[in-house]
This record gives structure tokens, C-alpha cells and sequence, in this order.
């Protein structure tokens, strides 16, 4: 059987981020993506660089207490290096998926 390149987790993730959204009916915080990855026995910095890709996708924003967007380090959306725990602790803000006008 012919393999079709390494497994992507994104699809997953993505559908995990967007339950775990649901069932908490608000924006996720880093305790609740902490919580996911202990469950699931993932990575926490897999989970948050798929967030911040879904950012750069516009499908995912990142925001404030007060729903003001945040801006990530550009250093952080290269996605070229894992994220350390440096890295996590500067991302203080809240996720949540885009809401499209209806």
C-alpha cells in the first residue's frame, strides 16, 4: 500500500478545537487547550500552532477579556519552530472561531 505523505493531525485538531468551543459555549483559553492536550496525549504547542494557523486563515480569531483582537509575534506565525513554554506563556488571550454575519 502506498503512502500519501506523513499524517496531518490539522483536520483533527481542528475539529477538536471547534467541539471543545461548543461544549464550552465561549472563547477557549489556554487552560482549556492545556486540558484538550492532556486528554488527547498531544502536544499543547501542536494545538496552539494549528490555532495560529487557523488565525492566519481567518477562521480562528485571537482576542482580549474584552473581545478586542490581539496581534500574535510574528516570530510565533512562521510556524517554523516549535513553540517553547516561553513561547505559550505570552499568549494570554482568548480563541474563538470566526462568526460569520448572517
Amino acid at each position: 500500500m502506498a503512502r500519501h505523505g506523513p499524517l496531518s493531525l490539522k483536520p483533527f485538531l481542528i475539529s477538536l478545537l471547534r467541539e471543545a468551543y461548543d461544549d464550552k459555549q465561549g472563547n477557549l483559553q489556554m487552560t482549556d487547550l492545556q486540558a484538550l492536550a492532556t486528554e488527547y496525549s498531544m502536544r499543547l504547542d501542536d494545538i496552539v500552532s494549528t490555532l495560529i494557523g487557523l488565525i492566519h486563515d481567518e477562521t480562528w480569531c485571537y482576542q482580549d477579556e474584552n473581545g478586542a483582537l490581539l496581534t500574535i509575534e510574528s516570530d510565533l506565525l512562521d510556524g517554523k519552530r516549535r513553540l517553547d513554554e516561553n513561547d505559550l506563556k505570552k499568549l494570554n488571550g482568548t480563541w474563538r472561531p470566526v462568526i460569520a454575519d448572517a
